[in-house]
This record gives structure tokens, C-alpha cells and sequence, in this order.
């Protein structure tokens, strides 16, 4: 494996000037040797021990990141965005996938208070994260939920997509109340007024701000909340479906339809389908996620898209001040955005 010495040799330097530029302070070299360094370090492989550098350094630049599962499509997108930020402010990333979304099932649904039973292999993830000196740790959800006690470290931590209620844990989320009364506002303005809500979990935090949404876009138009208009589902589109199917059993059905999450849409989609419901005209239809399915459907689903990328750049930049001792908000909520397809005209 080649060394220092080895592309100072190679380049003709002294292995200060090499690492001068592999730490990135060209400016103590000219443009042309900073050239011939790298391309010496390329023909010989070198790649510099960013652990060894941040062990001999107070402040190091790699972060690490405990992601609950990379598989899944929220923490994959939240993690691009960690990396856009690492790689705009020259960090490094070092990534420690639990793997738990295979692992949590318990009676035919996912259970995430058995998340609680890995946090073993979470220490231990956190004790990797400090060995090689990272600045700090991201910790990663798959679902936007709270986690209170089950992470604690002494260098600095950022919650993106979950949350705790320790008021000084920094963390990002997405903005799940205020969407969904936009929303409904929405259905509202175009003369629906038997809008149904296809819930998550009652004990679902994401769930309940989105009810809080969905009452408040009611109340601020002073419409009726009809209880029997909102059905309890558990995400899947097996509950979508049942929910659909008790909505359209009412003797005045419901005009359009607030689904909290695509899957318990599509769900509610094939109910409708099988009435002979016109989606879109006779009963508009919104979901929440806007996964990669809602454009393939049959029509395509109008859905909430939560920041993803966004989440993890801000939770990439709130951690890098945090490790620079800089002072940062506590909590942020970013806003999500409806995109316009074919089963709701979104106007604004």
C-alpha cells in the first residue's frame, strides 16, 4: 500500500507539500505542484487514513451515520442528501446500517417499539463512530417517529426523520400538520365536502399531527367533523382497502378522500375501482409519501412529497456546526409540497 513518502518521491515534493494538498490546503502550494501531487497519488493508489488524520486532530471530518435501513426509500434519500452536503464541506461519511427493516414484523405488521431491542448493536455502532474520531452522529429513521432513550452519546447527534422529547436533542423532520390542512383546504375550496381521512395507527405521532391537520383545514372553513368520516388503517393497503370499502358503506358516501400514506391509497383506489367510482371526478384522492408507485397507477395518485434530501442536507449542516461549536436550532420541520397528478387538481 503506498504512503506518504512514497508520493512525495513519486511527485518530488517534500511529504509536507503532499500533505498540504491530500488535506486540501492548496493554497500553501502552487496550482502546478498541488497537479502533480494528486496525479503521483492516483498512478499509485494512495489513499490517506482519514481515521488516523482525525485522531491526531481536535476536530475531525467524518461523520457517522446510523441509518435504522438503507434499503428503504426515506433513509436512502435522507442519506443522498447527508452525502451532498459532506461532499460540499469536505467530510467524510461513514455509514452503519442496522438492517432492522426486515427484523421488526411482529403479528403480520411492523412493529418499531422493537427497535428497542437493537440498541446494542446501536451502541455499538456509536462506539465505532467514536474510535475513529467522527465529528458527530446522524441518526437515521425509517419512520418519523419518537425515540426518546434509545440513542444517548456525548458527541454531538442529530435525529433526521424521527424525533425525541428531550428538549435539547437537535433533530429534522418534515412539516406533517400544516400539509394536510393546505390539503384539505384544497378539497375544500373545490366544493368537496365529504372529505374522508384514511388514518395511520391511533398511536402514531405522524398520524396525529395529520389528523390535527385535517381538523383544523374543517374547522378553519366551518365544516362539519363527522367522526364516521375517519377510519383507522396501519399503513398497509390491506387496511386502505377496508377503510375504503367502510367509507363507501356510509349512506352519504364521502366526495374525496385523505389518505395518509400511498400504500393505504392504492388500497382505497382498488375499493373504488371495484364500485365503479370515477377517481378523480366523482371521489378525489390524496396520499402521502409520493413514492415511486403513485406515477404508475391507474389514474396516478396526487401525493404529499416529504423533503427527504432536504432533511438530511439540514441535518448534515446543523451537525457539522454543532461539531464546530457553533449554536443551532433545537428542532426544525421542513415543509413538504403536494404533487399534481391525475386522482386531484392541486390549486394552491
Amino acid at each position: 500500500m503506498a504512503t506518504l513518502k512514497d508520493v512525495a518521491e513519486r511527485a518530488g515534493v517534500s511529504t509536507a507539500t503532499v500533505s498540504y494538498v491530500m488535506n486540501n490546503k492548496e493554497n500553501k502550494v502552487s496550482e502546478g505542484v498541488a497537479k502533480k501531487v494528486r496525479m503521483a497519488a492516483r498512478e499509485l493508489g494512495y489513499q490517506p487514513n482519514i481515521a488516523a488524520r482525525a485522531l491526531r486532530s481536535s476536530r475531525s471530518n467524518i461523520i457517522g451515520i446510523i441509518s435504522e435501513d438503507i434499503a428503504t426509500f426515506q433513509v436512502n434519500n435522507i442519506v443522498q442528501g447527508i452525502n451532498q452536503t459532506a461532499d460540499r464541506e469536505n467530510y467524510q461519511i461513514l455509514l452503519g446500517d442496522l438492517n432492522l427493516n426486515s427484523r421488526i414484523w411482529r403479528d403480520g405488521r411492523q412493529d418499531y417499539s422493537l427497535v428497542m431491542d437493537y440498541r446494542d448493536e446501536i451502541r455499538d455502532k456509536v462506539e465505532i463512530f467514536r474510535m475513529v474520531g467522527a465529528c458527530g452522529i446522524i441518526y437515521v429513521g425509517m419512520h418519523d417517529r419518537d425515540i426518546t432513550g434509545l440513542l444517548r452519546t456525548d458527541i454531538p447527534l442529530v435525529y433526521a426523520y424521527s424525533y425525541t422529547k428531550n428538549p435539547g436533542d437537535y433533530m429534522v423532520n418534515n412539516d406533517n400538520q400544516r400539509v394536510t390542512t393546505r390539503a384539505v383546504e384544497a378539497m375544500l375550496r373545490q366544493g368537496r365536502r365529504r372529505i374522508g381521512l384514511i388514518s395511520g395507527p391511533v398511536e402514531s405521532v405522524p398520524a396525529y399531527k395529520r389528523l390535527m391537520g385535517y381538523q383544523t383545514a374543517l374547522m378553519d372553513a366551518g365544516a362539519v367533523l363527522d367522526p364516521e368520516l375517519i377510519v383507522y388503517g396501519d399503513w398497509s393497503d390491506c387496511s386502505g382497502e377496508l377503510a375504503c370499502r367502510k367509507l363507501m358503506a356510509l349512506e352519504e358516501r364521502p366526495d374525496a378522500l385523505f389518505c395518509m400514506n400511498d400504500w393505504m391509497a392504492v388500497g382505497a383506489m382498488k375499493v373504488l375501482k371495484e364500485l365503479g367510482v370515477s377517481i378523480g371526478e366523482e371521489v378525489v384522492l390524496i396520499g402521502f409519501d409520493d413514492i415511486e408507485l403513485c406515477g404508475f397507477v391507474e389514474p396516478a395518485l396526487t401525493s404529499v412529497s416529504i423533503p427527504l434530501a432536504e432533511i438530511g442536507q439540514r441535518a448534515a449542516e446543523k451537525l457539522i456546526a454543532l461539531a464546530g461549536g457553533q449554536a443551532c436550532r433545537h428542532r426544525e420541520e421542513l415543509p413538504c409540497r403536494i404533487v399534481e397528478r391525475e386522482t386531484f387538481v392541486y390549486e394552491d
